[in-house]
């Protein structure tokens, strides 16, 4: 896994654009689109909701955000999602963007069956 830095280098206004598009090349993950927002499917299970204003929300499940509370409220960049099972994470920079996609491999792992 790459390390992140912590050094914000801007993205374009479209850095969520920028990261769904890297996501569509992902075998797992089917893309549907919505009014509203872009959403991933992983196996038929949403996993993924980007909704365009530089945030997303990732189904990590309850047990595993448990787990992570103290590494996942450090970033400083995730906080709880619609409900227990989600995080709302944002992505302003190439680093939280980095740090996205490395908890969308996270989340196929954890959602698996």
């Amino acid at each position: 896994m790459a390390v992140l830095s912590r050094t914000h280098v801007p993205l374009s206004a479209g850095c969520v654009a920028d990261v769904a598009v890297q996501l569509t090349r992902w075998p797992d993950l089917a893309v549907s689109h919505t009014r509203k927002a872009i959403r991933f499917r992983a196996r038929g299970r949403e996993i993924i909701r980007m909704s365009g204003d530089h945030t997303a929300e990732l189904l990590l499940t309850a047990p595993l955000i448990d787990r992570w509370a103290r590494v996942l409220a450090n970033s400083h960049r995730v906080t709880p999602g619609h409900n227990t099972d989600w995080v709302r994470i944002e992505i302003e920079d190439r680093a939280d963007a980095e740090m996205f996609l490395s908890l969308v491999s996270v989340a196929l792992k954890v959602n698996d069956g």
